[in-house]
C-alpha cells in the first residue's frame, strides 16, 4: 500500500453471495420503481435521487426523465440540462410513465458532499482504489467505480481541488461516484464546502468536523430565522485561512434529511446499507427501510451493511417499505478489447485469448469514457476494437454491465468465479481458461503465495482475478484471490475491522524515519497549523489508535506521488 500525505499549507457493498442525507441532493438516491424491474406505476408522482447513470435525457436509477421545463439547480445555481454530469447524486422530482422506465422531471438538484483540497492518498497494492483525504473527509476512489473530470484516476495528486459526490458508508467514508478536479488549490482563495454537525457554537465561531468556522461575514439565509444551533447539520462555503487554517464562511445552509423530500408515494432510494439488524431494520443512505417483503435481485443478493443497493417501495410513517431490493454494484470484472456490439440487443462482446463474453448494457448501466472521445458515451459510441473495463452483476445466467469505462488499451483481466481448476497449471472462470505456469499468486491480504499455496486454498466457487499482460495470450501473469463481499477499497481501508491489524488504514501516518515519506518540504509553514491539522493527526479523535504500518513502510521509501500503481 502506498501512502502519500501532505499538510495544508499557504501556498496553496456490495455483499452479494457473488455476485447522511445531504441536503438538497447528497448522499442518498429516492427514486420510483422502474427500469424493467417489476411493473410500471401509472403517471405517479415521485422524488428521485441518485447518480446519473447516462444520458439521452437524464437516467437516474432505471428511469430516462425528460427535462424540458425542468428547474435545474447546482449548489444553488440554476443551469441548463447540460451542465448535469455522469455520476452526480441528484434530487429529482417528477413523475414516472406506466412503462416504469421513463418520466418527467420537474426539478433536479446537485449538491456536492465535499469540495476542497487533496491532503493525503493512501493506494491499495492492486492499483484499483486509494483513500484520498479532502479536509477532514476521507473519500474511496475507485479506478472503474468512480468518473473523473479534469483528472484521471492515477494523476489525481496532492494540491487537487477537488468536488466529490458519492455515498457515505457506515464508517463515515464517502465512496466517490464523481470526482471533479477545479484547480489547484490556493488557501485564502480557492473556495472550499465542507458538511458537518456545528458544535461549540460560540460568538461567531464554531467547530465543523475539527475546523473552526468563522461565520462573522457570511450569509445566513438558508438557516431558518438567520440563527445557528448547536447540534444542526450545515454546508459552509467560504475559503482557508492560509495563517490560522480556520474556514472563513461566505455562506451557511442548513442541511435537511433526504426524507424530508418525501411524501406518500412510491420512492426508490438508492445507496450504502448502514445499520442493518435484519430485513426490518436497515438503513439506506440514512432512508430507514422495512425488506421484510421485499423481493431480492439477484436473488442470492445478501442484505449486509456496506452493501450498495436500490429499495424500491411505498413511503409510509417514515419508513421506506420495500417491495424490491436490487444490487446496485457487481463483483465480476472484465478489461479487454470489443469484438461486437449489438444495438439493438444492448449486448456487448469482449474477445479474449480464450474466447468471448458477452454482457448487457441496462438502463442502470453507467458508461463513461476515460479516452475522452466522447463526452456523453452511449451504446451506439462503442466499437469493435474499443478497450472496455467492465463491472458486471450476473443475473439469471446473464452478465449485467453496472459499469462500463471505454479506456486506453491494457493489459486483459478477468474476474470472476473460478468455475474448473487443474491443480498447478490453469483455471477457468466465465468460461475462459487460463494457464498459470510461471505466474505470481496472491493472497486475500495480499501477500505472495507459491504455485502449492494458492491451488491447496483454491476452491470451486472462489472469487478469482486474473491479469493477462500485453499482448494478451491466455497465459496468467498474476492470479489474486479477491473478496466476494467487498467493493474495490473496502477491506483496503478498513479502520481494524477486517484486515486484523490495529492500524487505521484511513489515517495518514508519519513514517519512523521522517526521511522516507513522500511528505513535502514545507516544515516553515507546516509550523503555522493547528495541531488537529497536523500531517499526522488527520482524525483528532483516533489518534490513540494511530500506529504505523509496518508492511507499507518499504513501499513509501522514493515513491513518487502520482505515479501509477
Amino acid at each position: 500500500m502506498t501512502r502519500t500525505f501532505l499538510g495544508i499549507v499557504p501556498a496553496l457493498f456490495f455483499a452479494m453471495a457473488l455476485a447522511g442525507c445531504g441536503g438538497a441532493g447528497g448522499a442518498g438516491v429516492v427514486a420510483v420503481a422502474g427500469g424493467g424491474s417489476g411493473g410500471g406505476i401509472g403517471g405517479t408522482g415521485l422524488t428521485s435521487s441518485g447518480t446519473i447513470d447516462g444520458f439521452g435525457s437524464v437516467f437516474v436509477n432505471g428511469v430516462e426523465f425528460e427535462t424540458d421545463g425542468a428547474e435545474i439547480l447546482l449548489d444553488g445555481r440554476n443551469v441548463s440540462e447540460e451542465e448535469l454530469a455522469l455520476g452526480m447524486v441528484v434530487l429529482v422530482t417528477g413523475s414516472v410513465n406506466q412503462d416504469g422506465v421513463t418520466g418527467t422531471a420537474s426539478r433536479i438538484v446537485f449538491d456536492d458532499e465535499v469540495q476542497g483540497p487533496v491532503v493525503a492518498i493512501v493506494r491499495d497494492a492492486d492499483g484499483d482504489s486509494m483513500l484520498v483525504t479532502v479536509l477532514d473527509n476521507k473519500v474511496i476512489v475507485e479506478r472503474t467505480g468512480t468518473v473523473f473530470k479534469g483528472v484521471n484516476f492515477s494523476g489525481l495528486a496532492l494540491g487537487d481541488l477537488i468536488e466529490v459526490s458519492g455515498f457515505t458508508d457506515l464508517q463515515g467514508r464517502l465512496r466517490a461516484t464523481r470526482v471533479e478536479k477545479k484547480d489547484t488549490f490556493l488557501a485564502g482563495i480557492s473556495e472550499i464546502e465542507l458538511k458537518g454537525i456545528v458544535t461549540g457554537l460560540a460568538g461567531s465561531e464554531f467547530l465543523l468536523r475539527g475546523y473552526t468556522v468563522d461565520y462573522s461575514g457570511a450569509d445566513l439565509s438558508e438557516v431558518p430565522g438567520g440563527v445557528l444551533a448547536e447540534g444542526i447539520e450545515v454546508e459552509v462555503e467560504g475559503t482557508l485561512d492560509p495563517v490560522s487554517q480556520r474556514i472563513v464562511a461566505s455562506r451557511v445552509e442548513q442541511e435537511s434529511a433526504l426524507e424530508s423530500r418525501f411524501d406518500e408515494e412510491d420512492v426508490d432510494v438508492q445507496g450504502v446499507i448502514t445499520g442493518f439488524a435484519g430485513a426490518a431494520q436497515m438503513r439506506v443512505n440514512g432512508v430507514a427501510v422495512d425488506a421484510r417483503v421485499a423481493s431480492l435481485s439477484p436473488s442470492n443478493l445478501v442484505l449486509a451493511d456496506g452493501v450498495i443497493v436500490e429499495a424500491e417501495g411505498v413511503w409510509e410513517n417514515g419508513i421506506l417499505r420495500a417491495r424490491r431490493i436490487e444490487a446496485r454494484r457487481g463483483r465480476v470484472e472484465i478489461e479487454a478489447r470489443v469484438a461486437s456490439v449489438d444495438s439493438a440487443g444492448r449486448t456487448i462482446t469482449l474477445q479474449l485469448p480464450g474466447g468471448s463474453i458477452s454482457v448487457q448494457v441496462d438502463s442502470r448501466t453507467m458508461l463513461d469514457d476515460d479516452t475522452d472521445r466522447s463526452d456523453r458515451l452511449t451504446l451506439a459510441d462503442i466499437r469493435p476494437g474499443d478497450f472496455l473495463d467492465i463491472e458486471a452483476i450476473r443475473l439469471d445466467q446473464r452478465l449485467v454491465a453496472t459499469r462500463i469505462d471505454r479506456d486506453d488499451p491494457d493489459d486483459d483481466v478477468l474476474q470472476g468465479v473460478l468455475e474448473a481448476f487443474t491443480a498447478g497449471d490453469r483455471i477457468t472462470l466465465l468460461g475462459i481458461t487460463y494457464s498459470t505456469a510461471g505466474a505470481e499468486f496472491r493472497s486475500l491480504d495480499e501477500r505472495s503465495l507459491t504455485p502449492e499455496e494458492f491451488y491447496a486454498a483454491l476452491q470451486l466457487g472462489a472469487l478469482v482475478k486474473v491479469r493477462d499482460e500485453v499482448p494478451a495470450d491466455g497465459i496468467a501473469e498474476k492470479v489474486e484471490f479477491e473478496f466476494e463481499g467487498a467493493l474495490d477499497g473496502e477491506r483496503d481501508f478498513d479502520d481494524d475491522e477486517f484486515d486484523g491489524d490495529d492500524n487505521d488504514d484511513g489515517k495518514v501516518n508519519k513514517p519512523d524515519n521522517e526521511d522516507e515519506a513522500d511528505e513535502p518540504e514545507n516544515d516553515d509553514n507546516e509550523a503555522d497549523e493547528p495541531d488537529e491539522h497536523d500531517d499526522e493527526v488527520d482524525e483528532p479523535e483516533d489518534e490513540e489508535d494511530e500506529v504505523d504500518d509496518p508492511e507499507s513502510e518499504e513501499d513509501e521509501e522514493d515513491e513518487p506521488e502520482n505515479e501509477k500503481p
